[in-house]
């Protein structure tokens, strides 16, 4: 995946992320929806303790991993907390999360779902061309 003729990898590097060679991203936050809320508690969890040691020594609000939790968990929805990233790093954790979080908190709420989306969209357009079908044979046909 690129943006502007660099990839995706490239442009972490900017801020000094490395990503392993062969990592798609694309592929990995689509596996986030087949668990949905282990995989938001793993996140937050994850993210929670990733932030905590990229501002413990530079960020007075942030004396414990509680209080990272708070942060990070708040991150997935409203973004509400007095807490803010003061790192580098914190911010990228921060940006991740705010970026992703909305999306995989509603899906943890949601469950996984009975029918996958691309089998209504299926049922929906070929329920959309039957009513094209019939609307185009009253069309040539007005009794």
């Amino acid at each position: 995946m690129t943006h502007n003729g660099y990839s995706i990898t490239e442009m972490l590097s900017a801020f000094g992320v490395s990503i392993p060679g062969g990592f798609n991203i694309d592929d990995t936050l689509s596996k986030l929806t087949q668990a949905p809320a282990r995989n938001a508690f793993a996140i937050v969890a994850g993210s929670a303790t990733a932030f905590y040691a990229a501002e413990k020594d530079h960020n007075p609000r942030v004396n414990s991993v509680y209080d990272a939790l708070l942060y990070t968990s708040t991150c997935l929805n409203v973004g509400y907390s007095t807490i803010h990233p003061v790192t580098p790093a914190g911010k990228l954790i921060g940006t991740f999360l705010m970026t992703i979080g909305p999306a995989l908190a509603t899906r943890a709420l949601d469950g996984r779902s009975q029918q996958p989306s691309g089998d209504v969209q299926l049922k929906t357009l070929k329920t959309l061309q039957e009513i094209l079908t019939h609307l185009q044979s009253l069309k040539s046909d007005p009794r």
